[in-house]
């Protein structure tokens, strides 16, 4: 259904959301990010935005624990 390719998986905020989450279900992983696409939207499931709840933009590079907002995912969280 999906072609294959490597995906680039890397830990992020729990509350990072992309619509490949619910098209493609090897995305679904909350707390655990593909980041290999650059033209991939991102959005705060806090905010229901691309901003998070500070008001900065959602991505997995910027959305790191220096932010009040992050939430680190628990192990039990992450699918291997």
């Amino acid at each position: 259904m999906f072609p294959e390719r490597p995906f680039n998986f890397r830990p992020a905020c729990l509350h990072i959301r992309h619509k490949q989450m619910y098209v493609d279900t090897r995305h679904a992983q909350p707390g655990m990010v593909d980041d290999s696409s650059n033209t991939r939207i991102f959005w705060c499931n806090r905010s229901q935005d691309s901003l998070g709840p500070d008001g900065v933009p959602v991505n997995p590079t910027r959305c790191t624990n220096e932010r009040s907002c992050f939430i680190q995912p628990t192990i039990s969280a992450v699918k291997s």
